[in-house]
């Protein structure tokens, strides 16, 4: 993200990482395929590192502070590192969209419900990372983000992820279920922006 010393960045967006990672860890279905014995004492440490983390953040939050890009970009880092990284961005995602972008009335026509999401998803995403941070194109529903600061930490494209899920959560709760939002392009792969779009013409009733 480059040297940034300025605050920019709400503390809200590494809670909803860390909380993420929490949830994310430990399922069930995993445990059968590890030595639980070599396994267990290194996620029982990570977990008390991890909830101590989200006391700690959870506190900030609680009193409006904010980060640095280059502090956040040090709990990116961290996510980095995890096989089952853009899962956890993912869930990090949906779980801000559920708590900061506001539900547009189920009774409004779905074009107009569709139009609110998208201006109430712009909004959200430059209120936590205190700048503007992408943008819709043309069509029903095409967000692109250039120089896009989470490529710029994560060269792989996985926290890009936590755009996905922040828009499909947000489509979901205001526009309808049966959404899925997918990442069309990544500067990563050397396209010109990272862009996300899903197919609404088709889906749910009017």
């Amino acid at each position: 993200m480059g040297r940034d010393d300025k605050r920019q960045v709400a503390a809200e967006v590494a809670l909803a990482l860390l909380e993420a990672m929490r949830t994310t860890d430990l399922p069930a279905d995993r445990l059968k395929d590890e030595d639980v014995r070599l396994t267990m004492p290194r996620r029982l440490g990570l977990s008390a590192v991890v909830d101590r983390q989200i006391a700690l953040f959870r506190e900030r939050v609680r009193q409006g502070l904010r980060m640095t890009a280059d502090e956040f970009a040090e709990f990116i880092r961290l996510v980095m590192r995890r096989p089952d990284a853009a899962e956890v961005f993912f869930t990090m995602g949906s779980q801000l969209a559920g708590r900061k972008v506001r539900r547009v009335t189920r009774w409004l026509p779905r074009v107009l419900r569709l139009y609110l999401t998208r201006k109430r998803i712009t909004t959200a995403l430059s209120k936590l990372f205190g700048r503007r941070l992408g943008g819709f194109g043309s069509g029903s529903f095409t967000f692109e983000m250039s120089a896009s600061p989470l490529v710029q930490v994560d060269p792989n494209g996985d926290a890009c992820e936590m755009i996905t899920g922040f828009c499909q959560r947000a489509l979901q709760e205001s526009v309808g279920g049966g959404l899925v939002v997918a990442k069309r392009q990544c500067e990563t792969r050397g396209d010109r922006a990272c862009r996300w779009t899903v197919d609404v013409s088709t889906r749910g009733k009017a």
